[in-house]
């Protein structure tokens, strides 16, 4: 699969958020990538968008599908 800003299925939303790892890993700051598809209450997931989102999560990073901003916070803030 080839992602990338712009092409169809990728998330309305993305960018990364900083996260510690733990002792074991070192303890120093990484970026992972995250992803948020935003819809309507009743929009609905392209097959496409719903690929990115999986792969994206497959990956190691964070991602999911909003329909309000309390589950964009959740999907983020996990």
């Amino acid at each position: 699969m080839q992602f990338g800003v712009g092409n169809p299925g990728g998330s309305d939303l993305i960018g990364y958020r900083k996260v510690t790892v733990t002792p074991e890993m070192v303890g120093q700051d990484v970026a992972v990538f995250a992803a948020v598809e935003v819809k309507t209450a009743r929009g609905r997931v392209r097959p496409e968008q719903q690929r990115f989102v999986d792969h994206i999560r497959n990956a190691g990073g964070i991602a999911g599908i909003a329909r309000s901003v309390d589950e964009a916070r959740g999907i983020l803030l996990v």
